[in-house]
């Protein structure tokens, strides 16, 4: 089954992808997406230090276009939320990439959440 909702302007992004998914009664899936940042923190895998660096990105006086998001979800065992997301941006001066650390939707982010009906904690154990 496919969810569709619009992340409004002001929210956190995965904060409200975590309220829909538990509203909905979700367990695992795919997450698409696009529409506009006002900021966002992305990061990227340091394999040498095993951490994520983080740059973050602001708006000013446009918005970041979030020309592709694409991730999964799914429910662990102890009923936590794992998100993993990544997201491309762009503005007219550069373009960025990197793993959804954080981020606001300015104006929104339309997202699509399509359910995979399988237990997606077992594959990815390591989360």
């Amino acid at each position: 089954m496919i969810h569709a909702f619009k992340v409004p302007k002001g929210s956190s992004i995965l904060e409200y992808l975590e309220r829909v998914i538990r509203e909905r009664g979700l367990r695992s899936g795919v997450i698409l997406g696009i529409g506009g940042l006002e900021r966002v923190e992305l990061g990227y895998y340091n394999p040498e230090r095993g951490v994520y660096e983080r740059a973050e990105y602001r708006a000013g006086e446009t918005v970041l276009e979030v020309t592709s998001m694409t991730g999964n979800y799914l429910v662990k065992q102890d009923g936590s939320i794992s998100i993993h997301i990544h997201v491309n941006i762009a503005t007219k001066d550069y373009v960025k990439g990197g793993h959804l650390v954080s981020g606001v939707a300015n104006p929104f982010i339309e997202v699509f959440l399509i359910e995979a009906n399988i237990d997606l904690s077992i594959i990815f154990s390591h989360r």
